[in-house]
């Protein structure tokens, strides 16, 4: 007769994202809760159409830019790719995040509750979900400037001698924060 034991934690494994779930997170919870954030979550996962495409595309933009540009070795050995940090930039430069805020501030709420619900990545995945639904909520002239620097650092990427840094100078695109 064996005995198993079981190791109990108070981390759970998550569930999918879903665009409720996932840009929720920027909003806080319980008394922290942020109305008019949750508010603007959702309308962008449960309006119309448009804003209904706006999500898909840029889900289908982001998962692209995992491929472009150079890795960059971030916290506990994973990597980032240079097009979605170049993504961050782009939101941070056209003013992007709601309340004219920075990625890295718009992202302070999820990276706080991150941090509490023990995920290891908090300080890489708020930024860009925040980056994420900055485009979302971003008014359309300012998704299309957007996409012009994305297309112009997919072009740069593709050069033989590009690095990050250039196609960040070449596309008028600066660092964002650690």
């Amino acid at each position: 007769m064996g005995v198993t034991f079981v190791r109990a934690t108070r981390c759970q494994v998550p569930a999918p994202p879903t665009c409720l779930s996932e840009y929720s997170k920027l909003c806080g919870t319980g008394e922290k809760k942020d109305a008019a954030c949750a508010t603007m979550v959702d309308k962008a996962c449960g309006g119309t159409e448009k804003e209904a495409s706006s999500v898909a595309h840029i889900e289908h933009l982001f998962a692209e830019l995992s491929s472009v540009g150079q890795k960059v070795l971030q916290f506990n050995m994973l990597s980032t790719s240079g097009g979605q940090d170049a993504l961050k930039e782009s939101v941070d430069k056209h003013g992007g995040c709601p309340g004219n805020k920075t990625v890295y501030l718009y992202s302070a709420q999820c990276s706080a509750d991150c941090n509490e619900a023990c995920s290891n990545h908090c300080d890489m995945d708020c930024p860009y979900i925040a980056a994420r639904f900055g485009y979302i909520m971003a008014t359309p002239a300012n998704k299309k400037a957007i996409d012009q620097d994305m297309e112009c650092f997919k072009r740069c990427s593709k050069e033989k001698d590009a690095t990050n840094d250039k196609c960040r100078v070449a596309c008028k695109l600066a660092a964002s924060l650690p």
